[in-house]
């Protein structure tokens, strides 16, 4: 926040501003089913009969996510894990909510067990306050930011939702023939292949520069993340030549967030993989690798063989087994790149939406600091 206070503006704390009152477990009486969503230091954690607070209002997290802001749309009940916000001034509510929202009261977290916001802490936070006009100004400027935000993201779900259904739809309403993945992959030495394990190579031979040993963190839904943090060197390399990964190989991840997978793209240049993915060469003459990974993250009838596969329902891990025993639908070739076409042209959608809330928030950030340190004045 810049030193200079601007004219007509008063350096406050938030406790000049407002007061945050604690949220309270429900009573008895309350806990009937209804329509009142109960509000939790992560949100909305359910609906009941009652309202602690009768209209709109603003909840910050005081146990677990402390100092969370979420603003309520109507009557709510923050419960015990929360504080509500109750003004002492006059004030806008959507500058309110913005500012508290930068006061960034979770760096005010105190981690004694549960991380739990200090009430008298936070109201000890300096913040500006400008007149009410000039509140009503910033407001209305990031009310902006957050509706074209709120419109993409509802663009990107219903991108994802209509690309997804036409997928199912196609996949289900047609009599293709059911095969095993192992009966697509390419006729190389290596189709599928996870590690180097063990002794093959140790952290010690990990470098800071070289070839990427590629990972969990490169393998997201559909899209592969090209940034590297581990290397190997080039004799290193030669040892493991086996592990190495080609463009369009499907990656799978089988340990941390399991059963996510990727199309390796063009020009990746070389690199290996590492014990924590799977990565698989198709014959493309057979099977697209889009439509394979595609139907490893979202097809419900590979999911399910995917779940069946795993003790209690919950994938730990992948096998080898399972992946080559993966029973896919394979339609005509004609048919498999009109899907794959589908894919990849839904994707392009897709990523660019998700590039673009990505600047949006990074936007609302810088906005938020500009207007609410008085740095950047809103013409009446």
């Amino acid at each position: 926040m810049s030193s200079e206070v601007p004219e007509e503006w008063s350096s406050v704390t938030l406790g000049d501003v407002i007061r945050l009152e604690y949220g309270r477990a429900l009573s008895a009486s309350a806990r009937e089913p209804g329509e009142i969503p109960v509000y939790g230091s992560n949100g909305v954690c359910g609906e009941h009969s009652a309202a602690l607070v009768n209209e709109r209002g603003i909840v910050v997290g005081r146990k677990g996510t402390a100092g969370s802001v979420t603003v309520t749309t109507g009557p709510f009940w923050p419960i015990d894990t929360t504080y509500f916000v109750v003004p002492r001034v006059e004030a806008d509510f959507d500058w309110l909510a913005a500012t508290l929202e930068y006061a960034r009261l979770p760096q005010l977290s105190e981690a004694t067990g549960v991380p739990g916001l200090n009430r008298d802490k936070a109201h000890l936070q300096p913040i500006r306050l400008p007149p009410l006009d000039e509140q009503q100004r910033i407001a209305e400027v990031l009310r902006s930011v957050d509706e074209q935000t709120d419109l993409t993201r509802r663009t990107l779900a219903a991108t994802r939702a209509a690309k997804n259904a036409a997928l199912i739809d196609a996949l289900h309403s047609n009599s293709w023939p059911n095969v095993q993945v192992g009966e697509l992959l390419a006729d190389t030495q290596s189709p599928m292949r996870s590690g180097p394990f063990g002794s093959a190579l140790l952290k010690s031979e990990l470098t800071e520069q070289g070839i990427p040993l590629l990972g969990i963190d490169n393998v997201h839904v559909e899209r592969f993340v090209p940034k590297y943090r581990r290397f190997i060197s080039e004799a290193k390399y030669q040892e493991l030549a086996r592990y190495t990964v080609f463009p369009n190989d499907v990656m799978v991840t089988i340990m941390g967030t399991v059963g996510r997978c990727c199309v390796v793209p063009e020009g990746i240049g070389r690199a290996i993989s590492s014990k924590h993915v799977w990565t698989l060469t198709l014959d493309e003459q057979r099977y697209s690798p889009a439509l394979l990974a595609w139907q490893i993250n979202h097809e419900p009838r590979v999911l399910d063989q995917l779940r069946g596969s795993a003790q209690g329902g919950i994938m730990s891990a992948i096998s080898s087994e399972t992946l080559r025993n993966l029973r896919v639908p394979k339609p005509a070739r004609a048919q498999m790149l009109e899907l794959e076409h589908l894919i990849m042209s839904a994707n392009s959608t897709i990523f660019r939406l998700e590039e673009e809330l990505v600047g949006l928030t990074r936007l609302k950030q810088l906005v938020s600091h500009d207007l609410l340190s008085g740095r950047i004045r809103v013409p009446a």
